[in-house]
């Protein structure tokens, strides 16, 4: 569920438990005023002036009869038939109910002016019209007790609707999190195991490894787990794991060039380097040479990355991919465009 929804008065309203002394005086009076007493006006306005204050009593009686079917509906009808997909157990139930409603309040008409000695208006409760207006006053506490029922419905849908994304939310930033988990531990090994054959040989060339090492295991651990980094830092961070990956295997060569001021733009972190390491798999897998440019491009909260191969036999499959479209999903919805041919992929970010 969006914020937007989430934030507006009437989801607080339904699924606030502040508010729950104002949903209910809001129906009872929606009970009272706008059913109960204006029915009970229509029922017994011919005979007003014999009635007098009886009126009040007699539109109490009808209230009170409304209360109690509408909560039974509401508590008891809706939990344990509607709520559970009993869709014919409810509706046989509720038209039980107001059907009982409907011949109650006849009741009460005919039980009223025998009572209170006031000629009848109907000549006999056993008509036509009679009928008619019965079937008319089942099919209008039919609508208003089920409209009630489906007011405590879209009450459970937020809050059904609330659980769900905040699961989905959660999965997904777990999703995310996994997804940048970019480095492949064998990668590391290499490394590893590379520096330590060449402090013997080339200590230098051992103490340059390990420090470049330790940027990107710093970049991983810390800035990684901001949602943004700048573009700039990115850039940084495949330029010291490309050439970790060159000491390592010598087969390929690459460039990185950047236009715009990539600064002052960003990124979501761990996002290009699926496409390089990709391209680095299947050089060491088909033992080829070949040679990488990667271009960015800043321009206002737009980003343009392209990345441009030069051996055909490196042809790019979008099977490759298909955790970077997850995770581009993730993080940015529609607003990217992913497009590959072969030898070179473009990737078209907008904040």
């Amino acid at each position: 569920m969006s914020e937007s929804i989430k934030t507006t008065f009437l989801y607080s309203f339904l699924t606030d438990s502040k508010y729950r002394i104002f949903r209910h005086v809001l129906l009872i009076f929606f009970v009272l005023v706008v059913i109960c007493f204006n029915q009970t006006y229509i029922t017994y306005q011919p005979s007003l002036k014999a009635l007098g204050s009886k009126l009040y009593l007699l539109a109490f009686i009808t209230t009170v009869a409304y209360i109690v079917i509408v909560y039974f509906n509401l508590y008891v009808l809706v939990p344990k038939l509607l709520l559970k997909k009993k869709y014919v157990s409810y509706i046989t139930a509720l038209s039980a109910l107001v059907l009982l409603l409907v011949i109650a309040i006849n009741a009460q008409e005919y039980i009223a002016y025998t009572l209170l000695d006031i000629p009848h208006v109907r000549s006999s409760y056993l008509n036509y019209v009679t009928l008619l207006d019965g079937i008319s006053n089942f099919t209008i506490n039919m609508l208003c007790i089920s409209g009630g029922s489906m007011v405590v419905l879209l009450k459970y849908w937020m809050e059904n609707e609330q659980v769900v994304n905040q699961l989905r939310n959660e999965q997904m930033q777990s999703e995310v999190e996994q997804l940048k988990d970019q480095i492949n531990p064998q990668f590391l090994f290499n490394i590893l195991n590379r520096a330590s054959t060449l402090t013997k040989t080339d200590p230098k060339l051992a103490s340059d490894m390990l420090l470049k090492l330790s940027h990107l295991l710093r970049y991983q651990l810390y800035d990684c787990s901001r949602d943004k980094v700048l573009l700039s830092s990115e850039i940084t961070f495949l330029t010291n794991y490309l050439d970790l990956e060159k000491l390592y295997f010598d087969k390929f060569d690459y460039s990185i060039s950047s236009q715009g001021d990539v600064h002052r733009v960003f990124v979501s972190p761990m996002l290009f380097t699926p496409f390089v390491q990709s391209t680095i798999n299947r050089i060491q897998t088909l033992d080829i040479e070949s040679f990488m440019h990667l271009h960015f491009k800043a321009d206002d909260d737009t980003v343009y990355f392209t990345y441009d191969l030069s051996n055909n036999k490196m042809l790019i499959d979008d099977s490759e991919f298909s955790g970077i479209k997850q995770r581009l999903n993730l993080l940015y919805n529609s607003n990217y465009d992913l497009t590959t041919s072969k030898g070179m992929i473009g990737l078209k970010l907008r904040s």
